[in-house]
């Protein structure tokens, strides 16, 4: 093989490398907007699922977060303390974004509440990858379910699932954490 046919080759890859980078650079300006109009839309479905009424929210960590010794859990996101708002603009509650260590890995929570601090409802942010069947369980509506209507004097009651102990404890320890600090909001706006 020549030298010159080596070069030949390397600049031919070089061009079809530049190409798709070219396309591949393209193909995610044109569909950037769409993927982030279809994650505000879930977001917002989510905080809905969560927080029956919502509207609006405004970020209000910097007032509510503060030490939170004691817990194997940490906030999660940008936003991860919110004041909810229907159309009308009056507070509904709160929303709490937490994260605790699971058995195959993070759990992260979206916590609910009205403006007494009660649970209105948890869901997990993304898809949990914990153990198939045992693991999961926390994933079950039932499972869900035993969260509503508990704030920082109760959620200790809710029970973990037997066989799946490492990733219930790690879900009871997030929405502990996110019952303190919607405490903590409820507090601040007079709801308690």
């Amino acid at each position: 093989m020549k030298f010159s046919s080596i070069i030949k080759d390397a600049l031919m890859l070089l061009v079809i490398t530049l190409v798709l980078v070219a396309v591949l650079s393209v193909a995610k300006v044109v569909t950037q907007p769409a993927i982030d109009k279809a994650n505000a839309e879930a977001q917002i479905r989510a905080f809905n699922e969560v927080c029956p009424g919502y509207n609006s929210s405004e970020d209000i960590s910097s007032d509510v977060v503060g030490a939170s010794a004691g817990y194997d859990a940490t906030l999660n996101g940008e936003t991860p303390v919110l004041r909810c708002k229907n159309e009308a603009g009056e507070i509904i509650g709160y929303i709490v974004q937490c994260t605790s260590k699971g058995f195959g890995g993070p759990l992260n929570l979206i916590v609910g509440f009205d403006k007494t601090a009660n649970v209105t409802g948890v869901r997990y942010a993304n898809t949990p990858q914990e153990t198939p069947g045992l693991g999961m369980k926390t994933t079950e509506p039932s499972f869900l379910d035993s969260w509503l209507n508990r704030n920082s004097d109760n959620v200790s009651e809710v029970d973990t699932i037997s066989g799946a102990t490492v990733s219930s404890t790690a879900f009871k320890q997030a929405v502990s954490l996110a019952c303190m600090f919607a405490n903590r909001a409820a507090n601040m706006d007079g709801g308690i």
